[in-house]
């Protein structure tokens, strides 16, 4: 994975596919989900360069169960004390106990989901020690449901910080802040699009695209208080 310094507090791991983002917090250093499998010596080697151990990492936050998010849990989870967290909805499918739910594909997401998932192994089933539900506090992030890319579905919101972490619930391309591809149910993503446009974000962090800092992290806001939901792979 490629670190990229957002601030001093915040990390982003970008692997392909996926995004993984540390949180340096006063409660501890948190990790907004882990991207695909094999990926625990880069969350290792990017704690080392801030000048921290494994020990240091207390919490796994997951956005959604899909294997480009959650599939280092399981491996990450084993480090001595992590808890791994996750919304009640999507914690069968990170335990591994129930099959996610398939997304239901526009035509235009079935030739992308071919090219960006392909070779992509499934996470291997992870240990779950909290099932959260929306508005719940953790690790000093507030929980906010997103149902509709997964029925588990959520982001997190760090108000210390300033950090709102989206999922794929949004996505960034190309200078745009976009309804995130590959969902259960649409319509239900975008009710929950809408609702990322409350946070007063000094950084949004997506499952995938470039972070917004600052001033540009109106764009969200904008997006999800538009007239209609973007969503260009919705036809």
């Amino acid at each position: 994975m490629d670190v990229i310094d957002l601030r001093p507090d915040l990390r982003m791991l970008v692997g392909v596919p996926g995004q993984a983002y540390l949180i340096r917090t006063p409660r501890g250093v948190v990790l907004v989900d882990t991207g695909a499998v094999g990926n625990g010596e880069a969350v290792a080697a990017a704690l080392r360069d801030w000048g921290l151990d494994r020990g240091a990492l207390r919490l796994v936050l997951l956005t959604h169960w899909h294997a480009d998010h959650a599939g280092s849990a399981a491996e990450i989870g084993r480090w001595p004390g992590v808890d791994v967290a996750v919304h009640r909805a999507d914690a069968p499918a990170v335990r591994g106990t129930e099959a996610g739910l398939p997304p239901v594909f526009t035509p235009a997401e079935e030739v992308l989901h071919a090219r960006v998932a392909a070779g992509l192994p499934d996470a291997p089933p992870a240990r779950v020690d909290r099932e959260l539900e929306d508005a719940a506090v953790v690790g000093g992030a507030h929980v906010v449901a997103t149902p509709g890319h997964t029925p588990g579905s959520a982001a997190f919101w760090f108000p210390d910080a300033g950090v709102l972490c989206t999922g794929d619930t949004a996505a960034s391309h190309e200078g745009a802040v976009v309804l995130g591809p590959f969902n259960v149910d649409r319509a239900q993503a975008g009710e929950s699009f809408r609702r990322l446009g409350a946070f007063d974000a000094a950084a949004v962090c997506f499952g995938h695209g470039p972070a917004l800092l600052g001033e540009d992290t109106r764009l969200l806001r904008e997006a999800a208080r538009a007239a209609t939901v973007p969503d260009p792979l919705g036809a």
